[in-house]
């Protein structure tokens, strides 16, 4: 199937709302990608539900060049929060043969980045084999919902934290190192019940 791309350029409008948040629900057709650019805003957050029953693909790109910036996959009725930095745009792929139907809520706008140590990236995988939920915060990233035996692709700066939270605090439960391979699948439960073993939490 030949893939092919739609743009579309969000001014405050084009949004129906029934709160002051700005939502829009979009349909991505089988084998084709849809770029969403936001011109009234330098920098924004954006709340991502997938209620396809099958993966979308996530690229945050440099609106000139096209280079990529970071990317995830997002499961089936997944949800995740994204940072799109100034002068990149976001764009969804729905590789599979079902209509993608996503949820686009706008959190905040104008927000400030934190600069990681390091431009180098590395792709690796989030694996939850348990059967809980696990919530993570991947600061000026998203904050991914590990579901129960699942996965989730990311592509992440050399530096980078990812938190867990344990009642109203955050805890660190692993930095980005060069310890981490291209393509490595991290196993976040065990890794959590380490951490917390570690902590003295429960």
């Amino acid at each position: 199937m030949r893939k092919t791309t739609t743009i579309i350029t969000v001014l405050l409008f084009v949004f129906t709302s029934c709160s002051t948040a700005q939502k829009s629900n979009l349909e991505i057709a089988q084998g084709t990608s849809m770029e969403l650019d936001y011109p009234n805003y330098n920098m924004y957050e954006l709340q991502l539900k997938n209620s396809t029953g099958a993966d979308l693909e996530v690229k945050v790109e440099n609106k000139e060049t096209g280079e990529f910036v970071r990317g995830f996959g997002l499961g089936p009725l997944g949800k995740v929060e994204v940072m799109v930095e100034q002068g990149s745009k976001i764009v969804f792929t729905n590789n599979s043969n079902k209509m993608g139907k996503l949820s686009v809520k706008m959190l905040n706008t104008d927000v400030k980045l934190k600069a990681t140590s390091s431009d180098e990236r590395i792709s690796f995988k989030l694996i939850n084999p348990s059967n809980e939920s696990i919530p993570l915060i991947i600061p000026n990233v998203m904050n991914p919902n590990l579901s129960p035996n699942s996965s989730s692709g990311v592509d992440l700066k050399i530096g980078q934290e990812l938190l867990f939270r344990n009642g109203l605090k955050r805890y660190v439960l692993l930095t980005v190192d060069d310890s981490i391979k291209e393509g490595d699948e991290i196993d976040v439960y065990e890794i959590l019940q380490q951490r917390k073993k570690e902590l003295g939490l429960k």
